[in-house]
């Protein structure tokens, strides 16, 4: 999964680079993405994501649940996969 943002979905893009005498050639368009951690106040706890630097500027203003979530994104996407799934067991009295 390299070059794809987390929270919007951005990936590569690819399409065609026009000369003045409108030749086409194939060229790609790569999303600026940075690795960050982020601190998940309700969680108490970091978390390292890949986001492009759009997205940063969103994150600053929402946080960064509440910016997957308006983006159409799921959750699961910012916890590690030895946690997903896990749930807290309660100590029996």
């Amino acid at each position: 999964m390299a070059r794809k943002c987390i929270v919007t979905g951005k990936g590569t893009k690819a399409g065609n680079s026009v000369s003045h005498s409108h030749k086409k050639t194939r060229r790609i368009w790569k999303v600026n993405v940075v690795s960050k951690r982020i601190f998940l106040e309700d969680e108490n706890r970091y978390v390292s994501v890949k986001i492009s630097t759009r997205a940063l500027r969103t994150l600053k203003k929402k946080g960064l649940k509440a910016a997957i979530l308006d983006n159409g994104g799921s959750l699961s996407a910012i916890a590690p996969k030895k946690f997903v799934g896990v749930k807290k067991e309660v100590a029996a009295k």
